[in-house]
Parts: C-alpha cells; sequence; structure tokens
C-alpha cells in the first residue's frame, strides 16, 4: 500500500497565542522554574560536569546520573534508581554493574526488608561525589556572589519551604520520586544537621 504523503500545518494560517500559554497568577514563577529545571537537567551541562569533575566512566551517562543519585539518597533500592533517571529495572543493573566494576558503589542487605539489597558509594564512590559536589558548589559561588548572607538564607528557606508544601499536599511525591525527605524548619542550620544525621545512622564514616 503507498505510503500517505505527509502533511504538516502551516501555523501562519492558525490562530494561536503569541506567547507561552502560562498566564494568570504564578506564570512568571512557573515560567522561570521550568526554565531553571530544563536548563539544569540539560544534557550539556550534565557532560560539563562529568568532564571537569573527571568521571571515572567517560561517556556513561546513566551511571554519573545513577552515582549522583546516591549523592543524595545515600543508599537505594535498584528500583528506585530506575524510577529516577527514567530507564528500565532490567537496565539499572547493567548500570549499577559497571560502577560496581569500577569500584564506585556496593551493597548490602536492605536494613527495611532484607528480602533486597541497596546500593551505596565505596570510599572511592565517595571520592568521585566530592568532585562532583565541588563543581557544582563551584557554580553556586559564581551565581550567588553578588547575593547578601541574608538573601542567600531567605531564598534557602523559601525553597525548602516550598519543596516541603509540595511533599506534604501532593501525596509525598518528593520523596518518593527523590528519595529524600524534607521538611521545613525554623532555621536552615538546623535543616542541614537533621539530613546529615539521618544519613550518619545509615552509612559508615567516609575515609577523609
Amino acid at each position: 500500500m503507498p505510503r500517505k504523503p505527509s502533511t504538516s500545518v502551516d501555523l501562519r494560517e492558525v490562530e494561536r497565542p503569541a506567547g507561552p500559554v502560562l498566564h494568570g497568577q504564578g506564570a512568571d514563577f512557573s515560567f522561570a522554574l521550568q526554565a531553571l529545571i530544563t536548563a539544569m537537567n540539560s544534557t550539556g551541562l550534565r557532560e560539563s560536569i562529568m568532564a571537569q569533575s573527571e568521571f571515572p566512566l567517560p561517556g556513561d551517562m546513566p551511571a554519573f546520573l545513577t552515582l549522583n543519585q546516591l549523592i543524595y539518597r545515600t543508599t537505594s533500592r535498584p528500583s528506585d534508581l530506575a524510577d529516577a533517571i527514567g530507564t528500565g529495572r532490567s537496565n539499572i543493573s547493567k548500570i549499577v554493574r559497571r560502577l560496581e566494576n569500577a569500584g564506585l558503589v556496593g551493597r548490602m542487605p536492605d536494613p527495611e526488608d532484607g528480602r533486597h539489597s541497596v546500593i551505596g558509594l565505596t570510599a572511592e564512590g565517595h571520592a568521585v561525589a566530592r568532585r562532583i559536589v565541588g563543581v557544582s558548589s563551584g557554580g553556586y559561588e559564581l551565581i550567588f556572589s553578588d547575593w547578601t548572607t541574608e538573601e542567600f538564607d531567605l531564598l534557602e528557606k523559601l525553597v525548602i519551604r516550598l519543596v516541603s508544601n509540595i511533599d506534604e499536599r501532593l501525596d509525598h511525591v518528593i520523596e518518593r520520586s527523590a528519595g529524600v525527605v524534607i521538611r521545613e524548619s525554623g532555621d536552615a542550620g538546623a535543616f542541614r544537621e537533621q539530613r546529615s544525621s539521618a544519613a550518619a545512622e545509615n552509612e559508615a564514616p567516609v575515609p577523609a
């Protein structure tokens, strides 16, 4: 059967809005947030951080993204990692195996269910994670170089409040997808200490 010729709508002949679909209260916030998320998740930026941090598996973006997840999660089930980086559960096994072969991750029984195992960073994995965080922190120093301490503290407090409210009011979508629990605190320092203490309970000290 012969193929039907492809057709395309000529947008010059269609009545459509001149600008973005977003409008009304919160439109500017949504527009800015979408732009930020898109830029931060762009392949170009990820490849740049991978190169600057001298990631041991150059060009292996799935492995890089998996290790990044473990920076925040400390330990995680492979199935949760698969959901986080947008891959299949069979493929995550191959990705984890590559990280294991590179000495960057290891396994242990899941403290909540011994029938399963969780993945975590090894000492060498932590060293790589520190390099990645160092590159990211350098970017923050540049971005916030002309912000006052008060401005940054306010931003941090409001972002934490935003994420906490989203998680609490949208069926814990942050906790389920990102694997971390973020709760609003009156003091940002106390919030960071809470996160650090929680990680310490589930993980051996990192060698210096």
